[in-house]
């Protein structure tokens, strides 16, 4: 069997220095996602690290929301002084960040060097440095890096266990990479049943598939789910009554909204809230049904859960075609960008500035968007044995399932833009012409190649 065998210092460098200078520059646009975000995972991030210091009572620990960014942000708050101020914690959190994107990325390129080649890895991480989305939302306490991470986690798992399906490696990754994914996005949590699925159509349909995989990818799911749902639940009981809010109302909440975002505005993509949305029609309905049902409420004595979970089934059966048309509108959604913490008129990247430079950016930034998508349609048409990347087109299904049924924005998709860039670089790879500049520049950035017996 030949082998070619080459070095990875040089890419490594690249990425690790590139990824610097993105950083800085993104730093220092004009606009940039909001520090804190909505401040819950902030602020519980912080009560948790200053219980595990000895600093506050256990009374001030809640996890309302995902865990997973709690699970995260917690070490980097951990190790800063008890005096450190919110602007000094999230410098500890942007730092680690960074270097939670940069590994990341270096495990980017394992993946698609191990599933595809080393030009394809190069084109994947060209493709993120072109649009670095991801340096935008490491500037923010989200749950955006984090669940970015665990799905690059999960799937240096699967390139491992392909070819290693009797070595525990892989599946320990894939294993720690979904459950995390899932404690980050709950919402994905669908990837699990779709994952049955997969084995189900192998069973039938590609003997040889799963009589390599069946068994430990049901292994997988079974033991991410449990795994998952424990954590959910040690959420619950660490919250208890400390704060009203919790997953499942969260879930009917965003959910209702979702039921008017493009209802009768198909094409108004402004940011959903007071000060972008304020004069949309959309926007007014949502909060008259709001105010409607929380009269309900008061008036009938029942659980808000359950009047809204009511007027979610009514909805969808009286609006069969709305609901519908609503679906594949926020699928196209959630692969389109706009700036929405400045408005056009205020918009300036230097020089640049005004309305007419605010949409010609916007224009450049989704131009990029329908090239990846281009290059992931082209990979998913051509490839002959797509149970073998079912990670990679199973996330992305799951959460435009989930959100093109709830509530979409953009960053939600955000997680599965590992998968997207690596399918989309091994789908334009296919076209003659990129094949041959990939080619050349691989030829500086991978020296010493040789083969081996």
């Amino acid at each position: 069997m030949i082998t070619n065998t080459f070095s990875t210092k040089r890419i490594n460098i690249f990425i690790v220095l590139i990824s610097s200078l993105m950083m800085i520059i993104v730093l220092n646009l004009p606009f940039k996602a909001k520090p804190f975000g909505d401040d819950t995972f902030h602020v519980e991030s912080k009560n948790l690290a200053r219980y595990l210091k000895g600093d506050i009572g256990f009374d001030k620990v809640t996890i309302t929301k995902a865990p997973g960014p709690i699970i995260f942000y917690t070490p980097a708050y951990f190790i800063a002084s008890s005096e450190a101020t919110d602007n000094q914690l999230w410098a500890y959190a942007t730092v680690f960040t960074f270097i939670i994107v940069t590994i990341s990325l270096l495990l980017i390129f394992k993946i698609a060097n191990s599933l595809f080649s080393k030009e394809v890895g190069l084109l994947a991480i060209g493709l993120l440095f072109i649009f670095p989305i991801h340096c935008y939302y490491s500037l923010g306490i989200l749950a955006e890096v984090p669940a970015f991470f665990s799905l690059t986690l999960a799937l240096y798992g699967w390139s491992i266990a392909f070819f290693n399906p009797n070595k525990k490696k892989g599946w320990i990754y894939l294993i720690i990479g979904l459950w995390f994914l899932i404690l980050n996005r709950p919402n994905t949590m669908l990837i699990l049943g779709l994952g049955f699925v997969i084995i189900g159509f192998s069973f039938f349909k590609r003997k040889e598939f799963f009589s390599l995989y069946g068994k430990k990818l049901a292994f997988t799911f079974t033991l991410v789910g449990l795994l998952g749902f424990g954590v959910l639940q040690m959420a619950k009981a660490i919250t208890r009554t400390k704060s009203n809010s919790n997953q499942e109302g969260l879930f009917y909440y965003v959910a209702h909204l979702g039921r008017f975002q493009f209802r009768e505005e198909p094409t108004d993509f402004r940011f959903w809230d007071n000060d972008n949305r304020a004069d949309s029609k959309d926007y007014q309905n949502w909060v008259k049904s709001d105010t409607v049902l929380a009269t309900v409420i008061e008036k009938t004595n029942r659980s808000s859960i359950e009047v809204y979970k009511e007027f979610l089934i009514n909805d969808a059966i009286e609006n069969p075609l709305l609901f519908t048309r609503q679906f594949f509108v926020k699928c196209f959604y959630g692969h389109v960008y706009f700036i929405n913490s400045v408005q056009p008129k205020d918009f300036h990247l230097g020089p640049i500035r005004g309305t007419t430079a605010y949409w010609l950016f916007m224009l450049l930034i989704n131009c990029v968007n329908i090239l990846l998508l281009f290059g992931a349609f082209i990979f998913l048409l051509k490839e002959k044995n797509l149970l073998k990347y079912w990670l990679f087109w199973a996330v992305i299904v799951a959460l435009l399932i989930f959100h093109g049924l709830t509530y979409m924005e953009p960053r939600y998709m955000f997680p599965a833009r590992v998968a997207l860039y690596i399918m989309s670089a091994a789908g334009l790879y296919r076209i003659k012409w990129i094949q041959n500049k990939v080619n050349y520049i691989a030829k500086f950035v991978f020296p010493n190649n040789t083969q081996t017996n």
